[in-house]
């Protein structure tokens, strides 16, 4: 068992679920309107997924089930907030920037939420 930094005791050996970091990509047309493309895969890698906390709220006209994550990875340089995860066939939409663990280079965190609606 590889031990580095105390994150959660996480260690390397513990980066056992596979996440995708997905891009959007936009670009501007001749006119300076934002067109939208199709989202590119930044990154495939390993990690260690916490579920952290879980709301129910029933309004009036819908009800919204909000799962939140902790999600670490190996350090990664340029993971953006706007970037988002995929895990086992879940979206996992980034709730804060991404940020180096104990700022030791070691491990990236990001906080993570999965919206699920009822249609």
């Amino acid at each position: 068992m590889i031990t580095t930094g105390n994150l959660i005791n996480t260690s390397f050996d513990d980066l056992k679920e596979r996440v995708e970091i997905v891009r959007k990509t936009e670009t501007r047309d001749t006119e300076g309107n934002i067109i939208r493309g199709s989202p590119s895969v930044l990154a495939s890698c390993y990690a260690k997924v916490l579920p952290m906390a879980s709301v129910i709220r029933d309004g009036y006209s819908e009800t919204v089930n909000q799962v939140t994550y902790r999600v670490i990875i190996r350090y990664r340089e340029g993971v953006r907030p706007t970037d988002y995860l995929r895990w086992r066939g879940k979206t996992l939409v980034m709730t804060a920037p991404p940020y180096d663990a104990e700022s030791g280079h070691v491990y990236t965190v990001m906080e993570c939420k999965e919206l699920i609606e009822n249609v």
